[in-house]
């Protein structure tokens, strides 16, 4: 006993050691994340608007500007709208478009800053504010959030609903669409109000019809109002519509969906019913009402959005008004560029010419510039005067970001140091040196509107330092035993990855060196003396699968155009369709070969006729289990691909009569046989197979939650796999290179499935297999599946190992994702004020966050661990 604990003693200490830095990096995770991600101190208090009479002192008095104001408005959101989805050459939109050419509507490319998700693009819209990388965050985190989190902030919805307070008549505010709208404002604003769920992105259809079955009723006839309508009403001063379908669109399809230009007509029949009833208002009342249509962010040619490229970016935005008349001379000129189409203007800049338009205080902590050319042409006696009010409400805020802010601003104000009082600029400027102050200040303060809460970021930094220490220290035992040329080559490849987290370039093309760290470890081996021709073609081919994986996805941040294989799927179902049949036959080709095997296996063991049968009826349940798992999965991903635009296919047709057309009930019958298949080899064939069979199980399950046109991946997934194994079952087997493979396999399959260290890139489209409602933690875990199922399926690999090697391997593992966090910790806070920091080093510092808590300790020593440990 006193020798087995004396052994066993060095052991659990290690794993003690290990266990301590693992949670050390976790607190020092949290710490970090709790400093680096950027919080924007808000300037407390609300505008009114008699602080803008104030501001806007005229010689006529403030009766006479406000008697041009507008006193109605419907605001249009359309999600995703991309600039040429509704301004460009080959936008369906032609109501639309007829404004513009009849001169009664502007339009405008509005530029969103990042992350290009909904919820900090609604923040801004409407507060003019620029969110924070956090606020991405919260567009997940606050789908279960009761409270309204711009309750208490200043907004021109805000005013417009409370303007009472300054003496004003409040409007009423109908609304119906994106429910994020109701998290962020209180209900009890609304007169009438219904949402629908922004997070279903599998529905392109319901979730619109949902918006425009109210129109009747709210575009309708008047009738008498009622004190608490649970229908819509007529009765209305401002009316908001959020459209969701077109952004499920692209993540579905992307933008080259056939359903796309049905969708922009349907979006466009909308527009026109909204204008032609304020029409007929302005006309009965002698009111001036306003239309904006906007859209939120755009998208990718993969239909997803959340980074910073130039399709995610350039939304579209219109101002339209019956009483708009443009003559030919003033009509606006088409830029000829791919996403940006008429005047550009940051998206911000609409909450300041709508805080103009309709005489209302500007938000304290707007930072948007006025729309020169729109209020000019919609409220022409109001600009200057709304310049100067603009001028003094962003100087504002310039002050408060920093000391040296305004004079740094001034000093470059044109003509250049004249100014060097912000009060002698806004009493005697002329209006193109203040209009030339807002774009200075505009542009220091969307470069600087982030702040770091130092504290927590060091100390999370030094923690995570710590427990990189802790970690090499216990992996030294190991490393000390490894060849020179193992440690040579590991030592090497990892300091080139680490030194490439130095370099922003390097992190948006990160897939480049794992690519190829992938490929040369795999053909660096195959010499080996101890390998032989069966070996050498393993290796060889999981090194070709590599660079299928690098022609399947479109990866990265480069402005190229997409000829990936996966681009060319999405526009041939039919070819998908064949190939994701095809993978799912050799799928159960291959387990009924290692069942056969295994039956073998049984059979040598001279085991009674009965036992024998018994088993062999173990076995062949298993195989039926893997057989109409692969039915079940391939008839889900078809009736998917084999429905184009409307019109479903004869198979498709084929697939229904036999019920297997019902996306939700197969999926979950899909997930039931995984997990049915996985306790049989549990409970009754554990001891006798291979660990082949349940990752076969598990496998399936993954490529129900894959894109369809990256299941075909899982076979190259599978050469890996033998790859792996054929190098671990080698005496001279290094722990170290399989370690390096491993992580350089799983970030490969990553990046191969279509992933990067963008937001834009995160596949929502299959986290809602088998959803008929929203479930923040079902979508979240379906999500991770779908998007990491290549690192998954190399983890179940992972523990197929011998248990010797299987360890040691992990450990090594630990210790590469604690270090490889810690140095991109480092390098964020050493490029903390870089014009990057929140385009790339944020989301790079989340998808690190996320392959070391999901992939390492969630699943490499977790998850699989307990599946097939």
């Amino acid at each position: 006993m006193r020798t087995s604990s004396t052994r066993g003693s060095p052991a659990r200490r290690a794993r003690l050691r290990l266990s301590s830095a693992l949670v050390l990096a976790v607190a020092g995770l949290a710490s970090f994340a709790l400093g680096f991600f950027p919080v924007k101190p808000l300037l407390p208090g609300f505008s009114s608007r008699q602080t803008y009479e104030d501001e806007c002192a005229s010689p006529s008095g403030p009766g006479e500007l406000r008697s041009d104001a507008f006193s109605r408005l419907a605001f249009v959101v359309v999600d995703a709208l991309r600039s040429d989805f509704a301004l460009g050459p080959e936008s369906r939109m032609s109501f639309l478009a007829s404004l513009v050419v009849d001169g009664h509507a502007l339009p405008y490319t509005a530029v969103a800053q990042a992350p290009t998700v909904t919820l900090p693009r609604l923040k801004a819209l409407t507060t003019g504010s620029n969110p924070t990388f956090v606020d991405a965050l919260l567009n997940l985190a606050e789908e279960t959030s009761s409270s309204a989190a711009l309750e208490n902030v200043d907004s021109w919805l805000r005013q417009l609903v409370l303007s009472v307070d300054d003496g004003g008549a409040p409007k009423k505010v109908a609304f119906a669409g994106d429910d994020t709208w109701l998290r962020l404002f209180p209900q009890t604003w609304f007169s009438w109000h219904e949402g629908v769920s922004s997070f279903f992105v599998s529905d392109t259809v319901t979730v619109d019809s949902n918006v425009t079955r109210h129109l009747d009723a709210l575009l309708g006839p008047p009738r008498a109002p009622v004190a608490h309508p649970v229908a819509p009403s007529t009765e209305w001063d401002v009316l908001i519509l959020h459209y969701l379908g077109l952004d499920h669109v692209g993540h579905l399809e992307g933008p080259a969906s056939p359903l796309m230009a049905p969708k922009q007509v349907e979006m466009d029949k909308v527009v026109e019913r909204v204008y032609r009833y304020l029409e007929r208002r302005d006309e009965a009342d002698g009111q001036r009402s306003l239309l904006v249509l906007v859209g939120d962010h755009g998208m990718t040619e993969g239909g997803n959005h959340g980074g910073s490229t130039e399709a995610e970016t350039s939304a579209a935005l219109v101002l339209a008004a019956p009483s708009l008349r443009l003559d030919e001379r003033k009509l606006p000129v088409r830029h000829e560029s791919p996403y940006k189409h008429f005047e550009v203007v940051q998206q911000i800049d609409l909450v300041p010419t709508l805080s103009v338009l309709f005489d209302l205080g500007m938000p304290r902590n707007s930072i948007g510039k006025l729309v020169r050319s729109a209020v000019q042409a919609l409220r022409p006696a109001a600009f200057l005067g709304g310049l100067q009010s603009n001028m003094r409400q962003v100087g504002a805020v310039l002050a408060a970001s920093s000391s040296s802010a305004m004079d740094w601003t001034l000093s470059k104000t044109v003509p250049e140091g004249r100014w060097t009082s912000f009060g002698a600029l806004a009493d005697e400027g002329s209006f193109e040196e203040q209009a030339e102050f807002l774009a200075v200040a505009q542009a220091r303060l969307l470069a600087s509107s982030s702040s770091y809460h130092l504290r927590p970021l060091f100390l999370g930094l030094a923690v995570l330092v710590l427990a990189s220490f802790v970690t090499l220290i216990h992996v030294r035992r190991i490393w000390s035993v490894e060849t020179h040329r193992a440690r040579l080559a590991v030592a090497v490849a990892v300091l080139v990855f680490l030194g490439s987290l130095f370099a922003t370039s390097f992190i948006e093309e990160e897939h480049e060196i794992w690519y190829f760290l992938s490929a040369t470890a795999l053909l660096v081996s195959t010499p080996r003396s101890d390998l032989n021709s069966t070996d050498r073609l393993s290796l060889v081919g999981a090194a070709a699968s590599v660079r299928l994986l690098r022609s399947w996805a479109h990866n990265g941040q480069k402005n190229v155009s997409n000829v990936s294989i996966a681009a060319y799927l999405a526009t041939s179902p039919r070819l998908t369709s064949a190939l994701v049949s095809l993978t799912y036959v050799l799928v159960s080709v291959l387990a009924v070969v290692t069942l056969a095997l295994d039956s073998r296996v049984i059979a040598r063991q001279r085991l009674p006729p009965a036992a024998l049968l018994r088993r062999a009826a173990l076995l062949a349940i298993s195989a039926v289990i893997v057989v109409a798992q692969s039915v079940v999965g391939s008839a889900m991903h078809l009736s998917t691909l084999l429905v184009v635009g409307d019109e479903p296919s004869a198979l498709w047709r084929v697939l229904e009569q036999l019920e297997l057309a019902d996306q939700v009930s197969l999926a979950r019958a899909g997930y039931g046989l995984a997990a049915g298949g996985w306790l049989w080899w549990r409970v009754s064939l554990r001891v006798q197979t291979s660990k082949t069979v349940p990752m076969i199980h598990l496998s399936l399950l993954l490529m129900s939650v894959t894109r369809p046109t990256n299941v075909p991946l899982f076979l190259a997934f599978y050469v890996q796999h033998v790859a792996l194994g054929r190098l671990a079952s080698k005496p001279s087997a290094s722990p170290a290179v399989l370690a390096l493979l491993v992580a350089a396999l799983q970030s490969s399959t990553f990046f191969g499935l279509g992933g990067s260290n963008s937001l834009a890139t995160a596949d929502l489209s299959q986290a809602y297999n088998g959803l008929r409602s929203f479930s923040l933690t079902l979508v979240t875990l379906l999500a991770f599946l779908s998007n990491f199922s290549g690192p998954i399926f190399l983890s179940l690999s992972l523990h197929t190992l011998p248990p010797v090697l299987r360890p040691l391997v992990l450990d090594y593992l630990s210790a590469f994702h604690v270090v490889a966090l810690t140095a991109l910790a480092a390098s964020a806070t050493h490029f903390r004020e870089h014009l990057f920091a929140l385009t790339v080093f944020a989301p790079a510092v989340l998808y690190r966050a996320g392959w070391f808590v999901w992939v390492q300790v969630g699943t490499n020593l977790g998850l699989s661990r307990l599946l097939l440990g």
